[in-house]
């Protein structure tokens, strides 16, 4: 079992814990619904703008190593190639060259990793924020006892909600509630 099922079920387990000790709380009193977070960032214009700036600096970073790819693939081709006319000591040399060139440029892309999962961060922490608000706000107003994350239509991909109405789904009011927000 992954780590995101036992969570999941751990979660379920203490949410059907937590109905029986408030058992006072009728069926008819009881409202849910769902929500999917990646499609209401994917819709939103704040999630779509901080998609924009991630893709401008992926953009970028391909741009700027993509010719170093190139030339290290280049490079490889050619040892392939003329490894076995070449003397012992040129296969060595220049295989060493490559692997050193190939751990540079490793290291390079772990940074750019490393700057885009910051800049990530940095441009979605605050929608994320906003949009835990906006979700409470409307959980308070319209008095829902639950609202649950409902991210993917088929069976595959969904981690323990394996069934919920279209009705039940808030994720456009919370989309247009969290643009709303955006634009003030």
């Amino acid at each position: 079992m992954k780590f995101p099922q036992i969570f999941f079920t751990i979660c379920a387990v203490i949410v059907i814990g937590l109905f029986a000790t408030f058992s006072d709380v009728s069926a008819s009193e009881t409202k849910i619904a769902t929500i999917s977070i990646q499609d209401v960032l994917a819709d939103s214009n704040a999630g779509r703008n901080a998609q924009k700036v991630l893709q401008a600096e992926v953009e970028k970073f391909q741009k700027k190593f993509s010719k170093e790819q190139e030339d290290l693939k280049t490079l490889g081709t050619e040892i392939e190639k003329k490894a076995s006319v070449w003397s012992e000591e040129i296969r060595v040399e220049k295989e060493r060259d490559y692997q050193k060139k190939m751990r540079e440029f490793k290291l390079k892309t772990e940074d750019a990793q490393f700057e885009l999962k910051q800049l990530e961060k940095k441009e979605m922490e605050p929608i994320l924020k906003s949009l835990h608000e906006v979700i409470n706000e409307i959980g308070k107003k319209k008095n829902y006892t639950l609202i649950l994350e409902n991210t993917r239509k088929g069976l595959r991909s969904r981690i323990g909600l394996l069934y919920a109405s279209d009705e039940v789904d808030i994720s456009e009011e919370v989309r247009k509630q969290l643009d709303k927000k955006y634009k003030k």
